[in-house]
Parts: structure tokens; sequence; C-alpha cells
């Protein structure tokens, strides 16, 4: 079965499907690839075989080091990356929702035409955004209620109510606790909808869904739930937060979790009973790439390519790592096939740490104005800007540990870019595809040559050979005089890609 084909989203998609009718007994089966459709190697779902593969997770690359902010809060305060990025086409400017979070300061716009140049650089500046909170409380709470998470898109089938969104609405009781459905004509003044679902974390909580898995007993959904538009299938992929009861043991790992299911609706109820597995657990031990302190304290999701990619943020009460000190926050990177089945990405980085995607600088560094602190991560993921990912993200400059005074505050928010598809390179070795269809004519790769390229029949045989020399994100693929259509043929064909030390392979897509 095909999957129903839309318009594409801000990255290009593929789709990825099993050819059941070319299936062998003794193989994988052959995949089919979409015109367009970006392949990663940031797993090894299209690799058959490889030898002597090494493959690195690169850190986008942070403006001034992450010493200076892009957008700065009030003094003694701090910006938080609470919210979406969304293009409004009818004003022709990204949007970008944030949040104030000292002294309950509220949430705020900023605006950019291109993209990279915001018309609000600070506080003082920022467009002020409303909620609905005519909300009364349940008896005996409220005494701290607010407002947490939010996370929004742009949908552009609904002229009137274009900006819509998740909001979660905290410390208002067993029932009124919980993710709402949110929309706004503007951006800037907002309705309240219906509750998606309750969420309170009180003793004998009526709305919790509890899950044991893996030795753990998480409780759920929490409030550092967002979802991402699947812009393939038109849907919403929620991504909830679960956890376990610490009590007032704030250093005690609360297991914090991740979760993820498909919704038709943004404004319709969820029954958190549909989530039968958790897909991030943090392991609460020296092991998997964790320390016995991390919590996956919040996570993003997004359409790239062959794969839906996202940040994991990576909160760790205890615990003084070389890139982020106890009390902090910092991103590593994760992925799915699915959008329901995650994996961490499991690489060195650029650094030769494992995991890690984007790291605190020093705590408190640069007069209290780096990103050594608390890190956020913006909902919708990298923007596509000319040939670059361009990354937003939020950071204080002082974490969770640090004296009353100081403690999230500092910092702002920063950028940070990254090469198009430069999640992961291969650095050297050979890999082979498992059988491939492709549905487009010529290849296309983004790499740094010299790297050798081979076709090879179902029996393994080499079918024709190419060479790619220099950098680009888009090298265009010939064999001798032949096309990889002309190559293939109707018959399924495997790529074989050599990558010499000096080379570097991203990925490569057909056209």
């Amino acid at each position: 079965m095909k999957p129903r084909r839309i318009g594409p989203p801000l990255f290009s998609i593929l789709a990825l499907l099993p050819v059941n009718s070319l299936r062998a007994s003794d193989e994988l089966a052959p995949m089919r690839i979409s015109r367009g459709g970006v392949q990663l190697f940031v797993d090894d779902a299209l690799i058959e075989s490889q030898s002597d593969l090494k493959r690195t997770l690169h850190q986008p690359v942070k403006e001034t080091g992450g010493n200076t902010p892009l957008i700065v809060p009030a003094p003694g305060k701090d910006l938080q990356a609470y919210g979406s990025i969304v293009y409004d086409p009818r004003i022709k400017k990204h949007v970008m929702f944030l949040r104030e979070h000292i002294g309950g300061g509220g949430f705020f716009l900023a605006t950019s035409s291109d993209g990279l140049r915001w018309d609000q650089p600070d506080r003082a500046s920022l467009v002020p955004v409303t909620f609905d909170t005519n909300l009364e409380p349940d008896p005996g709470f409220g005494a701290r209620r607010g407002l947490d998470l939010f996370s929004c898109h742009y949908n552009p089938k609904d002229q009137e109510y274009p900006y819509q969104g998740w909001l979660f609405f905290a410390n208002y009781g067993p029932e009124k606790e919980g993710i709402y459905f949110v929309r706004s004509r503007d951006g800037r003044q907002w309705e309240r909808g219906r509750q998606v679902f309750s969420s309170y974390s009180g003793k004998g909580d009526p709305s919790s869904h509890t899950i044991l898995q893996d030795g753990k007993t998480v409780n759920g959904p929490g409030d550092v739930t967002v979802f991402s538009h699947d812009p393939l299938e038109d849907r919403y992929l929620g991504i909830f937060k679960f956890y376990r009861e610490t009590g007032k043991d704030r250093s005690a790992n609360g297991y914090r979790s991740r979760a993820y299911l498909f919704v038709d609706k943004l404004d319709a109820s969820v029954d958190p009973r549909q989530i039968k597995r958790i897909a991030l657990l943090p392991a609460g031990a020296q092991t998997s790439g964790d320390t016995p302190y991390d919590e996956y304290y919040a996570s993003t999701a997004w359409r790239y390519g062959s794969h839906w990619l996202g940040g994991l943020k990576i909160y760790h009460a205890r615990g003084d790592y070389p890139y982020s000190a106890a009390g902090c926050a910092f991103l590593k990177f994760s992925a799915s096939r699915d959008g329901v089945t995650w994996k961490k990405v499991p690489f060195d980085n650029d650094a030769g740490v494992p995991e890690v995607f984007l790291a605190n600088g020093p705590e408190g560094g640069n007069q209290a104005r780096n990103d050594g602190g608390y890190i956020c991560e913006f909902s919708q993921g990298p923007l596509r800007i000319g040939d670059e990912l361009i990354y937003y993200y939020s950071a204080t400059s002082f974490g969770k540990r640090s004296s009353p005074e100081t403690r999230i505050t500092g910092g702002g928010i920063f950028r940070a870019r990254l090469r198009v598809d430069g999640f992961v390179s291969v650095d050297w070795g050979t890999l082979t595809t498992r059988p491939l269809v492709p549905e487009g004519d010529h290849l296309q790769v983004n790499g740094l040559g010299p790297l050798v390229v081979e076709a090879l029949d179902p029996a393994g045989q080499v079918l024709a050979r190419a060479e790619i020399s220099g950098d680009s994100i888009r090298h265009a693929v010939q064999f001798g005089e032949k096309s990889l259509r002309q190559v293939a043929g109707a018959t399924p064909i495997r790529l074989r890609f050599t990558v010499p030390p000096e080379a570097r392979l991203f990925s490569f897509s057909v056209k």
C-alpha cells in the first residue's frame, strides 16, 4: 500500500516502504526510495553489511561559541524555548514563541522575515502573548497555578484560527490540570478549547496511567508534553512525559521518560491508556550511554527524510560532566523510523563524547550570558535556511543547583548551525545497502570526496562504478554515461559506498 502523498514539508519527505512482492526468503526485503527522500545513516536500517565503518554524530556549531545570546533576557531573569517557531504566510514572517519563566513573566513572541534577523533582540521589545486562563481550579487547589510548556503549529487549512497548539495548565487540581487545546487568529491572543487530557501528580491521581517496564514503574502523562505535525499523513505525533514520584528528594532520579502516540486531531481527547510502552526510558545506571543521574526531561520530534529525528533533553541533578555541570541540562539526539519506536543515536560526537548533541558551556560563563545552565529546545526542530540547518535553542547561564539568586537565570536565546543532512557522517569504511527500488532516475550524494559508489545486482556483482570528488550537499552521480535508473532497470539494486579516512558521507537521495 503506497502512502498518501501531500505537499512537501519544511524538509523533503521519504516514503520508505517494504516492497512485499519482491521479498526473498534469504535477504532483507527491498525498500522503495521515493523521489527527493533523503537517506540518512543515523541508524542501520538501510545497511545490509559493513566493514570497518566509523560514524560521527555532528554537533551544531554554536554562534559566538554559545557565549552571547541572540535575544537577551531582562537582568536577573531568563528566556526559555517553551514554545515553537512557525511560519505565517500572511505576514511572510517566522514567529518564535518563548517564555519568561522566572517570576511568572509569561509568554512572548518574536518575528523574523528571513529566519535569521529577528525584529525583537531583547526582552523589552518582545511582543506579549496572552492565553485565556479563565479556568476555576478544583477546590483546595490553585495557589500555585500557572502555565507551563507550550507547542503550536500554523494550520493553513483553518483560515480563521491558523495558530493551533497544546498548552499545559499546572496546579489546577485532579480534574483540571493538564493539556488544553488552544487556538489563535494572530498568535498574540489565544483562546482555550477543550482539555486534551488531565494530568495531576498528587496522591491518588485518578488520571494517571501506570507503566511497568524494564523493572521501573512510571506514571503519566505529565507536564512536559508537546506535539509535532506529521506532514506526510496530516496528523499529529504527541510526545508525552512519564515519571515516578520522588517526594521532596530533588536529587533523586525521577526516571523522566518519553512516550509517543499519533493523534488525528489536536482538539480531541487523548486516552493515556493507548500508550502501551515507553519509547525512551533512562537506565538510571552507568550503562547504555546513561549515567545514574540522567533523566529524559523533554524531547522533540520532526520529519526529516527517511526518519523522525529529535532532540532529547538530559537533566541531571547530580554529576558534574565535562560538558554539563550538575543541575544543568544538555541535548542528546534520537531517531525513529515510525515515530513511535525511538533510539538514542549512539555515535561519538566531534569531541569524541558519545551521544552528546548540544553541550553546555561552563556554568555562569561570560558574566552569566552564556549557555552554561538549563538548555531547552523549540518543538519544531531546525529551520532550513538556504543550504544550512539553523538551530534555535534557549539556555540559562546557571542551572538548578545554583544559589537562589542566580538559579535558572542569565543566558537567553541562542543559535547554532549544521550542514544540511549533517547529523551523522560516515567517516571511513565500506557499507552496502539492502536492496533498493528507487522511484527516481538519478542518484544524488551529500558528501566530501573522494568517495566511491558502486551499483550491485541481486547477486552482488558490480554493475557500475562512480567516483565522487570535492565537497557538495548535492553531488550528481553518473555511472559513466548512465543514470541510476538506466543501470538498475526494473531490478532491485544495492549501493556500495567506500569512504576513505579523508572523506565524509552524509546522505543520498534519488531525483
